[in-house]
């Protein structure tokens, strides 16, 4: 269902062909060998084109309103399998790679890789409402509305 969402729920915009893994993802082929076909490595995968991937770095060093509350810019990695399901298969919350930000899989503790799909949904959220909606729908139409109300004529086909 995760990965279903991301082509079919509200934000499917996100998620891009992943043609080489981004150094700030350091997945290796051994992180997830388990979780594609077998006899298959991670780089036949990006080259075939099965590989996806959903980045949130514009969620990077945005402040929250207090201490209390807590934003991530997560990065998941994604597979189309032969029954063209997407899975996830990697999840780092943090642009950062490193010890403080460790690589979220699916054989870790079924909690943990839980509250990582969820960190993700949190961002696609947010993105969804702040970028993909509020920007790119309303924000964006309003400045041709206001320039229309403003420089046409009431008898242009337009204005009316």
């Amino acid at each position: 269902m995760f990965g279903y969402q991301f082509l079919n729920g509200c934000n499917p915009v996100m998620i891009r062909k992943c043609m080489e893994i981004p150094d700030k993802f350091p997945v290796t082929h051994e992180m997830v060998e388990g979780f594609l076909e077998k006899g298959v490595t991670l780089q036949e995968e990006l080259e075939a084109g099965n590989i996806y991937i959903v980045d949130y770095e514009i969620l990077k060093g945005v402040p929250t309103s207090s201490d209390q509350l807590y934003l991530t810019a997560p990065v998941c990695l994604l597979y189309k399998n032969r029954l063209d399901q997407i899975m996830p298969i990697a999840i780092q919350l943090s642009q950062t790679p490193g010890e403080k930000s460790p690589i979220f899989l699916p054989s870790d503790n079924e909690y943990d890789w839980m509250f990582a799909k969820m960190w993700v949904k949190s961002a696609d959220f947010i993105v969804h409402q702040l970028v993909t909606h509020l920007l790119k729908t309303h924000l964006i139409s309003e400045v041709f509305e206001m320039a229309m109300y403003r420089k046409l004529s009431a008898v242009h086909p337009v204005y009316k």
